[in-house]
């Protein structure tokens, strides 16, 4: 019996040590009645009866699915291989005091949280590898969640880490990589031109694209969910093989899911792994994170990476860190080398390729900011201090800035992204300069 209480009390302990503590704001009563918790009958019918308007549309469906995906979707499950290397907690009230003005008005982050229309499930602020900021709205700190489209900085990293290797170079075609490629509209493309979102391909990710059933962009969404198209269940390579050339690549930016599942099969065939155990090897295995990595995928098993990844906040922190200064705090082993962060602070592309393609001044009117110099690496916008931020579908994101060493990430279930608007108030409110 003694024996029993003791490693129960080791139990216990490991668990205090290894994670900050939950704040208090996660167990506090939901703001909105949409995060209620929900019950068996409602979780029993979104399993059976999930579609892809549920994921799309910012509601309860959306809400459930953000932290179940694995109940909907087949799922490889990537363990935390090592022991979880804490964050310590140095937290700083006044960073839930800055102030900007969205849609729902002018107020401080704190009240934006907590507004009943704000959405916001969590956010999380790490300065110098110390939690700083940490509330919790919509959700628990434990959960994972669907990161959507902010994924997509995963699938690069992966590939540069094979550059890295040699395995790939990025001036080479795609079909000099992957013979599914061989023929089709994807194989004359540079690797770099898939990296930076330039294929000169028709599809874009957008409202009017996803609302079009018809669209390259929309019938990827139903193949990955295994939603018929006209009668018929599609592969996700058959509809990306079905774009069409629109411009010469590299001439400006346009969004689309497409290259990121392009970026998959170049790494399963340069990497001779699936997309996950790449991954895992390279990247989840070497750092010290709380939870496993939720890798979803389609009916066929092609890896989602374009957006459907499901972490805990702090682990998507965790890889944001990997490129700052506070890396060591979470791996033993640099993953971004300086030259890898080099490429993503400096984009190979200009101002002009931003803002002449369909995609580059949306991105800067959710940020309230048109100073963003270009994108590249799947992130969706670099300035010219050397930050770099990717966002995803309803409003999840990450930030990171490597002078200031500081990320902040966050999970929400709202479809205009007004959260953003708070982020270069708070990266240039001068609390992180020092």
């Amino acid at each position: 019996m003694l024996k029993s209480l003791f490693f129960c009390f080791l139990y216990l302990l490991s668990i205090t040590t290894a994670c900050a503590q939950e704040p208090e704001a996660a167990s506090r009563r939901p703001v909105n009645p949409l995060f209620k918790e929900f019950t068996a009958e409602e979780s029993h019918g979104y399993m059976k009866n999930f579609v892809l308007n549920d994921a799309l549309a910012a509601g309860r469906a959306a809400i459930w699915f953000g932290t179940n995906a694995a109940q909907v979707l087949p799922t490889a499950i990537v363990p935390n291989r090592q022991a979880a290397r804490a964050l310590q907690s140095e937290l700083m009230p006044q960073i839930g005091k800055v102030t900007t003005t969205t849609s729902l008005g002018e107020m401080i982050l704190d009240q934006f949280l907590y507004h009943p229309k704000s959405y916001a499930e969590a956010f999380i602020v790490v300065h110098k590898g110390r939690i700083v900021f940490e509330q919790y709205p919509g959700m628990k700190a434990a959960d994972a969640h669907v990161t959507s489209s902010a994924a997509k900085v995963f699938a690069s990293l992966l590939i540069d880490l094979l550059i890295e290797e040699g395995k790939i170079d990025e001036q080479k075609t795609m079909a000099d990589y992957v013979p599914e490629f061989a023929g089709t509209v994807w194989a004359p493309i540079k690797v770099i031109d898939v990296m930076d979102m330039t294929t000169g391909l028709d599809p874009v990710d957008g409202p009017e694209h996803f609302a079009n059933p018809d669209t390259v962009t929309a019938r990827m969404l139903r193949a990955e969910l295994g939603e018929p198209y006209k009668g018929n269940v599609e592969t996700l390579l058959d509809v990306m093989n079905s774009a069409k050339p629109v411009s010469k690549p590299g001439e400006y930016f346009t969004y689309t899911s497409t290259a990121t599942q392009a970026l998959v099969f170049l790494a399963e065939a340069a990497s001779g792994q699936t997309w996950a155990d790449a991954f895992d090897q390279r990247i989840w295995s070497r750092m010290g994170v709380e939870g496993t990595f939720q890798v979803h995928l389609s009916p066929d098993g092609i890896a989602l990476a374009h957006g459907l990844l499901s972490v805990r906040l702090r682990d998507l922190a965790r890889f944001g860190m990997l490129y700052t200064p506070s890396w060591s705090e979470i791996t033993v082993e640099q993953i971004v080398t300086p030259k890898i962060l080099g490429r993503t602070r400096v984009p190979y592309r200009s101002r002009n390729f931003y803002r002449a393609g369909p995609s580059g001044k949306k991105f800067m009117e959710r940020l309230g900011d048109d100073s963003v110099r270009s994108a590249g690496r799947q992130w969706d916008a670099v300035w010219d201090d050397g930050d770099f931020f990717k966002s995803g579908l309803n409003t999840q994101g990450i930030y990171v800035s490597p002078a200031r060493d500081l990320v902040i990430a966050y999970f929400s279930v709202e479809p205009t992204q007004q959260i953003q608007k708070y982020l270069r108030p708070l990266v240039t409110s001068g609390l992180f300069d020092k």
